[in-house]
């Protein structure tokens, strides 16, 4: 074998595994978290989640509302703070954006009258429905962001901001339900825990 040839087959061989790592990872989710300046968390023991979230789904929004809010009640709760129904040392607002996004890319060329034959007959009392052939594709990309808020209530002040981003759909939903959880507790991983 000649070393040209060797070097092809290597080649071959290392885009193909690299071709097929890519497309057995799975995309990283986009987590970005702020923390307000010389803010003491051990001034913190108790938290309530807002009535209200802003939940903005394809599909329904209760039960995607009530897994984020119990995903979060979840984590605050492992993080040492405990959980009141109002007026908690913090207030947790959130906000949960679930759709999909449908991107169709047409190269269909228009049908007139004069080109399909069946229609000429009728151009004279109306026109045609209009029409296309079929071409192009359609690309339907799935997006998501949670946003959490954590603020100090009797300073009306926000002290932690985390956003949240990825795809959040799923086929059911269980599975809906774990790919929430997964994206409230990477989310809350970087909030400090209670004193």
């Amino acid at each position: 074998m000649s070393r040209l040839s060797v070097l092809h087959t290597l080649f071959a061989l290392t885009s193909t595994v690299l071709l097929l790592a890519g497309c057995q990872s799975t995309p990283t989710p986009d987590i970005q978290t702020l923390t307000a300046k010389n803010t003491d968390f051990s001034l913190y023991q108790t938290f309530s989640l807002t009535s209200t979230p802003g939940i903005q789904v394809y599909g329904e929004p209760e039960p995607v509302a009530q897994d984020v809010a119990t995903a979060i009640a979840r984590e605050l709760t492992a993080k040492g703070y405990r959980q009141v129904d109002r007026n908690g040392d913090l207030f947790i607002n959130f906000h949960a954006e679930i759709d999909n996004d449908v991107q169709a890319f047409n190269n269909a060329i228009p049908i007139t009258p004069d080109r399909t034959g069946y229609y000429r007959s009728w151009a004279s009392f109306y026109g045609p429905l209009p029409q296309e052939r079929e071409g192009g594709t359609t690309r339907i990309t799935y997006a998501g962001a949670i946003n959490i808020d954590v603020v100090d209530r009797s300073a009306n002040q926000a002290v932690w901001q985390g956003v949240y981003r990825r795809k959040l759909t799923a086929e059911d939903e269980n599975e809906q339900t774990q790919v929430i959880d997964q994206a409230v507790t990477s989310l809350l991983r970087s909030l400090p825990r209670a004193k």
